[in-house]
């Protein structure tokens, strides 16, 4: 997504909303030059994933959403505002990898060596030798624009009809276990895995979690 990682930062941080998200990756799809796609999605992907879906002639085949749903409390929201945009220094890689560790905890039980890939991946140095995220702290501004509230998107959900694996964290504060038995009530044909141990959002590092994404992605 733009601000993240190795791609580039927009100039009216404003456009960081699901609106630029989605033209971003419909024209990604239009530039594979493939009718169809199987979409996973982590939290904000799990989203884009659902928006998309829910247009006609959406060229998402299969979904596959991660510890996300079509109603996202206040609460949990608040929990990402206090460190989403904020832009912390670390003197090292192995600073910022216990700053991940905290922040991320919901994660799970990671390994030593997966947490490293993570900080690895998630900060960069800088030329006077301290280390920051790998995104434009400009992300957070219209998270904050407004006041918080709960984010329905359930009209959405029930105009997805393609399949769906939903992947829950048991201790997820984003996707609630009332959220996801409704999932299962309405909306599209729908399968359901929890994972034990884990809050927002499952990592899919492990083999366990792997296996889980491609079973259902060859059945």
């Amino acid at each position: 997504m733009p601000g993240r990682g190795r791609s580039d930062w927009l100039a009216v941080k404003e456009d960081y909303n699901y609106s630029t998200y989605c033209a971003n990756m419909a024209a990604l799809v239009a530039w594979l030059h493939t009718d169809q796609v199987d979409w996973i999605g982590t939290s904000m992907g799990g989203i884009i994933g659902m928006l998309l879906a829910a247009q006609s002639n959406t060229p998402i085949r299969r979904l596959i959403i991660n510890d996300i749903g079509p109603l996202v409390p206040k609460a949990a929201l608040e929990r990402i505002g206090r460190y989403v945009g904020t832009d912390p220094r670390f003197t090292d890689r192995v600073e910022a990898e216990h700053y991940l560790r905290e922040v991320h905890a919901g994660f799970g039980p990671l390994s030593d060596a997966q947490w490293a890939h993570l900080a690895q991946y998630s900060v960069r140095r800088h030329a006077n030798d301290h280390y920051r995220l790998t995104y434009d702290p400009g992300i957070a501004r219209p998270f904050h624009e407004k006041p918080l509230e709960d984010v329905d998107l359930w009209a959405m959900w029930d105009s997805i009809r393609c399949p769906v694996l939903v992947i829950r964290g048991a201790e997820s504060d984003l996707l609630l276990s009332e959220t996801a038995d409704e999932m299962q009530r309405r909306g599209p044909p729908m399968d359901l895995v929890e994972l034990a141990g884990v809050g927002h959002a499952p990592a899919l590092m492990s083999d366990d979690q792997i296996r889980i994404v491609r079973d259902w992605l060859l059945s």
